[in-house]
């Protein structure tokens, strides 16, 4: 791969004075002779570029009045900062991290000092120097919330590593375990995907720094019930106003039901999965380490994205029997980058998105992948549209990492898979369900109330609209914010949280909706925890069958079902 250098000439020789405010020393000798040749360097091959800065934007540039020394902030000094005034803010760090104790205070006092070498393209992601440490270090800074030093690489070796592989994630050689862990990453994995391109020879001396992972066990599935395929009839459930046959206590926040109501497929927030057959009311198995699941139209295959263990990255999709839990194939399906979540679409196909941008489409009898559409950014859910093996629904919104939410404009798209190109975007709705047929598609967005629409896919046309109750402006008005449509797109469920302005206080709601005529049939209170009487019983996951069970994964509250 030929790769093209190119350097601005040198600014040190004006810059020194400037630079001498700041560091009164200089620069390192290893940073001053790199500066004296040339004021940084662009590093391009194939269409991609990495820029290594000049001395100007090292420091933060001159708009942003650089060039001073850095400021050393105690806790008592958080709330006087102009934060925004500060080189580098929102990059190396914001207004918004939480300083707790002396420790977290030093982890961002040294993202106030660093330096900027390189920022990644795409990734929210800096190289940086520290210059006041006693020997200079470089660190990668992620998310301007956490820095992880590059052990054991001085600042002539960084350059020879960024002429030969620019922003490829090269550097990752030089992190340590501590760093992995808290990435959430398999370094030796990502630093072999991302230097696939260049001859194996040159970055051999990179992966030499890392050791091999052992080969990772499968995940072991319990095997509770015998299971049956033949149907198994329903014991009699409540009606929506009595109280709920309540099934599971794990922690359930997602729910599918199979295409004949008879099992569902319910995850919990501790990662653990279990198929229930809903007539005896027992589990069939269940299993550990599961991030995202699906099932397969015709209910014989369970898709899950899996990782090794708490803290692992969710590096493969495991199909599974819709009876049995046993692994469909000989080893899963790993590409080597993290998965982030995954719909099970018609044809007999499975879409799964990665941290990369892209969606793989794969065939669920081979587990082999039929297509690859890239750039499809900020994927927070897929979701089918009925049968229809060409496309699929994607919510999209951008995830701030340092405040922990979602941040930004929100839409639900409809995807043409085989181009790669939008077909429809629906904007501001942020959930969404589709009838069995693909021919409806019910969306929900959020303002001062809830609003739910049920648009004809084909021709766009809003059939029906329901509006909610009032939300809470101080909270995030996606709490508790759920739906689902029955596979015939006659029945609509809504959960949502109410709020009370006189009283300030919320009330977790299900209504039961006639989704052909457009009217309210029923609407229940939730209700509260009985232990703990001021917190809602919210509704994490919705699922109907075909025959008019509705289950409700309600969190720490238990898998509720009724007949509606």
């Amino acid at each position: 791969m030929k790769r093209r250098l190119k350097s601005p000439p040198s600014k040190l020789e004006k810059l020194k004075p400037a630079i001498a405010a700041v560091l009164p020393g200089g620069l390192p000798r290893a940073v001053a002779r790199f500066y004296a040749e040339r004021d940084g360097l662009k590093v391009a091959w194939d269409g991609e570029e990495a820029v290594l800065v000049g001395l100007v934007e090292m420091f933060g540039g001159l708009e942003k009045r650089a060039f001073r020394p850095h400021v050393v902030v105690k806790k008592a000094d958080l709330d006087e900062l102009e934060w925004s005034d500060l080189p580098f803010y929102e990059r190396f760090f914001n207004e918004h991290g939480d300083v707790t104790d002396k420790k977290s205070l030093d982890r961002l006092n040294l993202r106030m000092r660093l330096k900027l070498l390189v920022s990644v393209a795409g990734e929210s992601t800096e190289l940086a120097i520290d210059y006041f440490a006693d020997e200079p270090t470089i660190y990668l800074v992620d998310r301007a919330d956490a820095a992880y030093p590059l052990n054991d690489l001085d600042f002539k070796e960084f350059v020879a590593w960024f002429e030969k592989f620019g922003t490829r994630r090269w550097y990752y050689a030089f992190l340590d375990k501590k760093a992995e862990a808290s990435l959430n990453i398999d370094l030796r994995a990502e630093l072999e995907a991302s230097l696939a391109d260049f001859p194996a020879e040159e970055w051999a001396p990179l992966l030499e720094r890392l050791p091999k992972k052992k080969a990772p066990k499968a995940t072991r599935v319990q095997v509770l019930a015998p299971a049956s395929d033949g149907p198994s009839a329903h014991s009699p459930l409540p009606s929506l106003k009595q109280p709920p046959v309540v099934v599971a206590d794990d922690n359930p926040r997602r729910a599918v039901f199979s295409a004949d109501g008879q099992r569902l497929v319910v995850w919990g927030g501790d990662y653990g999965l279990f198929v229930l057959d809903v007539g005896r009311r027992e589990r069939v198995w269940q299993q550990k380490h599961a991030h995202a699941m699906d099932l397969s139209q015709d209910g014989q295959i369970v898709a899950v994205l899996e990782h090794k263990g708490s803290g692992e990255p969710v590096d493969r999709l495991v199909l599974r029997s819709g009876a049995t839990g046993k692994p469909l194939q000989r080893a899963p399906w790993r590409p080597g980058g993290e998965l982030t979540t995954l719909a099970c679409i018609g044809g007999g196909r499975v879409v799964v998105a990665d941290n990369a941008d892209a969606l793989h489409v794969l065939d669920l009898a081979t587990q082999g992948v039929v297509k690859t559409v890239p750039k499809v950014k900020h994927v927070r859910r897929l979701g089918a549209v009925g049968g229809d093996p060409g496309r699929v629904l994607v919510h999209v919104q951008a995830f701030d990492f340092g405040a922990m939410a979602l941040t930004g404009p929100s839409a639900v798209k409809l995807l043409d898979l085989d181009t790669g190109k939008v077909v429809t975007t629906w904007a501001d709705a942020s959930i969404f369900a589709a009838s069995a047929d693909g021919t409806r598609v019910a969306l929900g967005s959020t303002g001062e109330r809830t609003r739910v629409q049920i648009v004809e896919v084909a021709s766009g046309r809003v059939l029906h609209e329901f509006v909610g109750g009032p939300t809470n402006p101080a909270y995030d008005p996606h709490a508790g914010f759920r739906l689902a449509l029955a596979p015939d797109g006659a029945r609509l469920v809504v959960s949502e949280l109410v709020f009370d302005a006189a009283s300030k206080t919320e009330t977790s709601t299900l209504s039961l909706y006639d989704a052909n005529e457009g009217t309210l049939v029923e609407r229940v209170d939730l209700g509260r925890d009985p232990e703990r009487s001021r917190l809602t019983i919210d509704a994490e996951g919705l699922a109907l069958s075909r025959d008019g069970v509705l289950g409700v994964a309600a969190d720490a509250y238990g898998l509720r079902l009724w007949q509606v």
